[in-house]
């Protein structure tokens, strides 16, 4: 490699470092910690080792990066590119939105955003009954079910309209458990559309079928300054589920 592109290679790497290190402090300062703020983290601090050495680096040690760096990227893109269209029809019977964070009892942007995605489709299916999911975390003063119910009231959802699920803590829980909310209100052959963001629609659309449930997807877009932290975390955790099914 010539001293110009060695040059250029190094900045792009201290600059990209950081900025997901960077990205990483204002998440851990600012939201919930998460597996996805310390992948981020550890990316950026990665990337920023990586043009620091670069020059005592050999080969081989920049093969492997190189190898790293492209199945991250191919993978989230996938990902992306999995959750970028919605499949619902506007028939389906029952809406099933999954939890994001809450910050003390504040919901964070990300739950917001799918709140706002449910309403979306709630204004053009009125009919179907919505199931909030998600149970509450250490850094939560109220169940995620709760505040996303309190979330749709206060824009016009009629609260007899809306089932809570308080209890989930996975997206497997996420399903099981509103599944169960659902068989107890509508009859068998009902079918549901989840919303969640586009980086979740390909693992949750398998959970949910592994589920036994009739799902179609309505996603979200994530902000551009989230994309580190929740493309990262469900990288790994598509990759235990390709590796392990679960």
């Amino acid at each position: 490699m010539g001293e110009r592109a060695v040059v250029v290679a190094r900045a792009v790497l201290i600059i990209l470092g950081g900025w997901l290190s960077l990205n990483a402090a204002w998440l851990a300062l600012t939201a919930n910690l998460t597996v996805g703020t310390a992948a981020t983290a550890v990316a950026g601090l990665g990337l920023l080792g990586w043009g620091y050495w670069f020059r005592r680096i050999p080969a081989p040690g920049h093969g492997v990066a190189v190898a790293v760096v492209l199945a991250v990227v191919s993978l989230s893109t996938f990902l992306a590119v999995q959750g970028s269209r919605s499949d619902a029809d506007f028939t389906e019977d029952a809406v099933i939105v999954l939890g994001a964070a809450v910050h003390g009892s504040e919901l964070s942007p990300t739950l917001q955003g799918r709140l706002d995605a449910a309403l979306a489709y709630h204004h053009r299916n009125p009919k179907a009954l919505i199931v909030v999911s998600g149970g509450q975390g250490i850094q939560e003063d109220l169940p995620e079910g709760v505040a996303m119910a309190t979330y749709l009231e206060s824009r016009g959802v009629p609260a007899q309209q809306i089932l809570v699920e308080d209890r989930a803590t996975s997206t497997e829980e996420n399903f099981r458990f509103s599944r169960a909310l659902l068989e107890a209100r509508l009859p068998p052959g009902y079918r549901v559309v989840f919303v969640t963001d586009e980086f979740h629609i390909h693992r949750a659309g398998r959970i949910a079928a592994a589920q036994g449930l009739d799902a179609r997807c309505y996603p979200r877009a994530t902000p551009w300054y989230f994309w580190a932290p929740n493309f990262l975390r469900e990288d790994l955790a598509v990759l235990k589920l390709w590796l392990t099914g679960g």
